[in-house]
Formats: structure tokens, sequence, C-alpha cells
């Protein structure tokens, strides 16, 4: 009955994981039409992007904190109803300050606690052998939301315009807050750290030469991620003059390529590549980048549409492997501190990539550049992670734990 209870938990999460790649996705798609009605260029719309990275960045540490005090089920819940809101307030801008504002509060307080805490949730209530294939399940949520997304939004885009779009997908996220609300036990998801205990140090954090690893691995795998992702939608629209519902089929399948490779990587990895995981990010992250860079070479929207699809289910594999890894390795009352440290530097990514690409597209007119930078980080990413100790950290979470 109890795991049972949890697997319902799950569903809730994950369908809560898809409101919050959801509110990352549309946002590619909207801020078409958004800058032709605000009159925002290509350098613009990579700041509307990249600001809410600025925020996930600065506040996902200070959310790790916080869940291990008052648990995973508040900062989840918490977290959707705000990312409702504030896809309701997105939809009444009027200028490009009040966008930046509204997509940095997203990623400061209402985005920043949520991976962490559902992290330290699988670490506390799901058995040790399911909890790298849950958590890549989580993570798969990303190609769930990527094809729910742009099916959805693109009709709605074109008959009620971006704003109304914005109201009603933030009714959606709410009622699901509401469902979380309700449908995880409270008994569930409670703090990993009481009042009268001291919660993990920043200077035990500093001190694990893995965090610092899969930090940089992190940074560089998330800047191909978003890199691609922020940009896909305005990258068809512009090399191939492709109409909004065109555009979104395309990226609806390059979100199904997305779900399936998580989700392969969680269940394939945790079978057959168990304690190699760095190597499975490194052929990943190579493919990634000999892909992204046929793609720079690309003018054919078949051949451009293959490689997408190929650059986005390396760049899943990789990501997924690599963000199963905190639950695997650390122990449980370092995983939603640690984690958040990963996820917040290594999320900075994401808030680099889309204004350095914003920047090469403006400069020289063409996405040649843009992809041949995405090219270059993946390769980065897989190079960093050979340095991931994983059988001598497992030895540490053994003896922290016995």
């Amino acid at each position: 009955m109890e795991k049972k209870k949890t697997n319902r938990s799950l569903i809730l999460i994950f369908l809560g994981y898809t409101c919050v790649y959801l509110d990352k996705n549309i946002i590619s798609l909207s801020v078409i039409p958004i800058a032709q009605d605000l009159g925002i260029d290509a350098s613009q719309k990579g700041l509307i992007l990249s600001a809410f990275f600025l925020g996930y960045t600065l506040f996902q540490i200070p959310f790790g904190f916080i869940g291990n005090r008052v648990g995973s089920r508040k900062i989840m819940t918490f977290a959707i109803f705000l990312i409702g809101l504030l896809m309701i307030f997105l939809g009444m801008g009027f200028s490009l300050l009040y966008l930046l504002f509204i997509r940095f509060a997203a990623g400061s307080f209402a985005h920043a606690g949520y991976p962490s805490a559902v992290s330290a949730f699988v670490t506390k209530e799901v058995e040790a052998e399911r909890r790298g294939s849950v958590q890549s399940s989580m993570i798969a949520s990303s190609g769930f939301a990527g094809i729910v997304g742009p099916l959805l939004v693109a009709p709605l885009l074109t008959l009620v315009g971006w704003k109304t779009t914005y109201f009603i997908y933030g009714g959606i996220v709410l009622l699901i807050g509401f469902f979380m609300l309700k449908g995880i036990p409270k008994s569930e998801g409670q703090p990993i750290v009481s009042a009268n205990q001291s919660n993990v140090s920043l200077a035990e954090v500093i001190k694990d030469r893995n965090v610092w690893i899969m930090v940089l691995a992190a940074f560089f795998i998330n800047a191909a991620v978003y890199g691609m992702t922020g940009w896909i939608a305005s990258y068809l629209v512009d090399e191939f003059s492709l109409t909004m519902n065109k555009m979104a089929m395309m990226s609806a399948l390059i979100g199904f390529v997305m779900m399936i490779s998580a989700m392969f990587a969680g269940s394939m990895v945790g079978r057959h590549f168990k304690d190699r995981e760095k190597q499975v990010i490194l052929v990943a992250s190579i493919l990634g980048g000999l892909v992204a860079f046929l793609l720079s070479r690309s003018h054919s929207l078949v051949l451009s549409m293959l490689f997408l699809a190929l650059a986005v289910a390396a760049a899943s594999i990789g990501f997924a492997t690599l963000m199963s890894l905190p639950v695997k390795l650390f122990a449980e009352r370092e995983v939603s501190t640690k984690y958040s440290i990963i996820n917040a530097i290594g999320v900075s990514g994401g808030f680099f990539a889309p204004m350095i690409i914003g920047w090469l597209v403006n400069a020289s007119g063409t996405y040649g550049g843009a992809f041949s930078f995405i090219a270059l980080v993946f390769i980065l990413a897989g190079c960093v992670s050979l340095g991931i100790k994983t059988n001598e950290k497992k030895q540490v979470v053994g003896e922290l734990e016995n």
C-alpha cells in the first residue's frame, strides 16, 4: 500500500516536473510573437531566455538548504503554484523590462527549488535500486513537455495570441499544483534535517571533488541543451520559413526524442552500464558534438531535423545520466544540498548559452557559429565528466549511512 501511494506521488511529481519544463520550453515558441509585438531583436530575445537562468542559478543553493529544513513536499507544491501565477503575470507583459523581471522571478523563486526537492524526495522515499531509473524518468518529463507544449501552444498562439495563451497555461499549472497538494501524502517528503540537527555544511560540500567535477560537466551540457532548445523554434522559422504550426510539429518531434532518450538512459544505464556512467556521458557528448557540427553546415530541412534529433538525443542521454548520479553517490542528508549546487552552477550554462548564441546570430546573420559553439560545449562536457569518481564515492556513502 505504501509503495502504491509513493508511485501515485511520483506520477504527480512527474506532472509537476512537466509544468517546470513546459514553462522553460514554451518561452522559446512564444518569444517569436512577443518579439514581433514589442519590437525585440535577436540579442534581446537571448536576454529574455537568459534572465530566467540567472535567477535559477542564484537561488538553487538557498532552496537546497531550505528544502532540507521544510521538506521536499512543501517546496515542490509551492514551486508549481508560483509557476502558474507567474505564467499568468507574464501574459500581462507590456515591455522588455517587465518580461525580464517576470522570467528572472520565475527562475529565482518558482523553479529554483523543484529539481533538488525532487532528488531529495526520490532519495528519501524510493528504494536504492530504483533511484537512478526514477530520477531519469523525472528528467524525461522535459521530453514529455517538449511534445505537449509545442502541439498545444502553437495553435493557441495563432488563435488567441501569446497573452491569452499564458493565461490558459497558468490556470492549468495551478490546477496541477492543487492535485499535488491533495494527492501527495503529508507523511511523504518530510524534512531530512530536523530543527535540532545541523544541516550539511557548505564546507563539507566544497571538499567533495565529485561535486565540482559534476558542476563543470553540468555547466557545459546545460549550455548545449538550453542553447539548442531555446533557439530551435527561432532557427526553424528563420532558416526555413516554417509556419508556427509546422514548426510546432517539428519541436514536438524533438520533444519526443528527448523523452525517449532520457527514459532509455535511466533503464539501460542502470542495467548494463552500472559504474560506467561517465563513459556513457563521454560517448553521448562526442556524438552530440559531431552532429551539432554537421548541423552548422546543413542547409537542408530534412538533414537539419535529423541532426537536431540526434543532438537532442545525445544531450538527453548525457544529461539524464549525469543528473541521476547524485541520488546514487551521495548520502541522504547530502543529496538536496549537493544536487542544488550542481544544478545551480551547472544550469548557469543555460544563462550564458542563449545570450552567446543571440550575439553570434546577430553578428553573422546565420546559425552556423551558434551550432559550432554547441558542438564545442558538448565535447567539453564529455571530457570533464571522466573525472567523476563513482566506485570510491559509493564506499564513502556506505560508511556515512552505516
